[in-house]
């Protein structure tokens, strides 16, 4: 059962992906509408006076807890139904795992563990400009994440099975939280010319539609240890956690809406003016995302558990857990052993989780022509007790960028760990990219990939004004007349 459950939450992750902050789309001055996701006045280079996504979809996981041996993710899409699969640590130590299966392992040293699922699909959306210095803009946009943060080294699979009995150790606070919800999003940007340069500052409103969600925090640090039967042994405890009950029972699950809420966007980007026929010399913009929450008021359950004395729980009864219509069962069960009733941690019929909020840093460097390398990094911070949360993003991208085709190569590591490279293409409209272009081409332990496309259509006529614009040869930001460009020569 053990075994089952670990290799199922990794494939889970795999397929509830999304990418991290696709900067290979964000980071372009043809990134228009979509760049906004990062830093909503981002667009103000954006040389169009409009703009439509058509779709961009993406996905992304990244945890340091498991991963799976000698594995690339075309080895997991080959033939996914014949796919098997071994349990790591039940392997003779140095033991391959069988031919044509794949081993689920886990690490034994580093840090606390995190882990991050994203899955994001931008669906039709758009801005117009108004005039020189006015822009408004609409989105449409699904989302799903998880995550994880702060989890003790301690419960590193190896450490923890080794471990002997009685032998404490500490739990720190921790945090974790899963929820799936829609947005739509109004966006308006102000620009103007200050000095030799360009002021835009960016917002986008946000309505929320809250599906499903769940969440889990553990507040303050207690001890645990490990206990003969399957027991643990730990001093009093502050956990509290809610989830959503409408798609517990088994039968014919669907989405189905559970609350809502608002959130907001907020930007601001300084483009120096450049001497040469470059766009511009550079670009700094500076972003907060992500402000705002999500409330379950339908088909909710709130839970708190705070003891005040030290207390032994058998874990052996949690092993028979079918599935989800069982969970409040469970809940129940734990309340009476940690609480003494089973109706003693229900707190209540609704709970909020904060959404993934960051602030969010950008520069974007001319290198002359159509040459450019941006860097951008971005935090994550929790606003809650119950939040989704980012983690640390640091990345620089290369790119070359024209009218009809642009790549780029983003570095970038996340979490102060392992420092990935990646890959972005554009042609005309579609562009498709990765942040860790290794896990698609070489078979290694994989514990984290992504990718992401979008599908756009912009006008051929470039915007400009008077003084200072996009020229209509080329497109750079030098002559400021407007006019045609004509059609690339495939």
């Amino acid at each position: 059962m053990k075994k089952q459950l670990l290799v199922a939450f990794f494939l889970l992750s795999i397929c509830t992906l999304s990418a991290q902050e696709q900067l290979g789309i964000r980071l372009s001055n043809y990134g228009g509408i979509n760049s906004t996701l990062l830093n909503p006045a981002y667009h103000a280079t954006t040389p169009f006076t409009w703009e439509v996504n058509l779709v961009e979809g993406a996905g992304h996981l990244s945890n340091d807890y498991a991963y799976l041996r000698n594995t690339r993710i075309p080895d997991l899409m080959k033939n996914p139904e014949e796919l098997e699969f071994e349990f790591g640590p039940g392997l003779p130590p140095g033991a391959p795992e069988k031919e044509g299966s794949i081993a689920v392992d886990f690490f034994r040293e580093g840090n606390r563990r995190n882990a991050l699922a994203l899955g994001s699909v931008l669906g039709p959306s758009f801005y117009i400009q108004l005039n020189e210095n006015h822009r408004v803009g609409l989105l449409t946009r699904g989302r799903a994440m998880l995550s994880g943060r702060g989890i003790a080294d301690p419960f590193n699979y190896y450490d923890y099975d080794s471990r002997p009995f009685y032998d404490p150790f500490e739990v720190p606070p921790l945090r974790g939280a899963v929820a799936g919800w829609t947005e739509v999003g109004l966006n308006y940007l102000y620009q103007a010319e200050a000095g030799d340069g360009l002021v835009a500052f960016g917002v986008t409103l946000k309505a929320l539609q809250a599906y499903e969600g769940s969440y889990w925090r553990n507040a303050s640090t207690f001890e645990l240890q490990k206990a003969p039967n399957d027991s643990l042994g730990g001093t009093p405890i502050d956990f509290r956690f809610g989830y959503t009950t409408g798609n517990l029972p088994e039968g014919n699950r669907q989405a189905e809406r559970n609350g809502g809420g608002l959130a907001a966007d907020l930007g601001f980007v300084y483009t120096i003016y450049s001497r040469s026929d470059a766009p511009y010399d550079w670009k700094f913009g500076v972003s907060l995302i992500d402000i705002g929450r999500l409330s379950f008021r339908r088909n909710a359950a709130d839970h708190a558990v705070r003891t005040t004395e030290p207390m032994t729980i058998s874990t052996q009864e949690y092993q028979s857990l079918q599935g989800l219509h069982e969970l409040e069962d469970y809940v129940q069960f734990f309340s009476e052993q940690a609480l003494g009733s089973p109706e003693a941690s229900f707190v209540g019929e609704s709970f909020a989780i904060w959404l993934p909020s960051a602030i969010s840093i950008q520069v974007d460097k001319s290198l002359g022509g159509p040459f450019f390398v941006g860097g951008a990094f971005t935090q994550g911070f929790p606003l809650g007790p119950g939040a989704l949360q980012r983690g640390s993003h640091l990345a620089l991208a290369p790119r070359m960028e024209s009218r009809w085709v642009e790549a780029a190569l983003p570095v970038s590591v996340y979490d102060w760990e392992e420092v990935r490279v990646g890959m972005a293409l554009r042609l005309a409209f579609f562009t498709i990219g990765t942040s860790h272009l290794g896990s698609f081409v070489s078979r290694s332990d994989l514990n984290a990939t992504d990718f992401y496309f979008a599908v756009k259509v912009s006008p051929f006529s470039l915007f400009g004004n008077r003084d200072k614009g996009f020229s209509r040869k080329n497109g750079k930001y030098n002559s400021g007349r407007k006019g045609k460009v004509r059609c690339y020569d495939f």
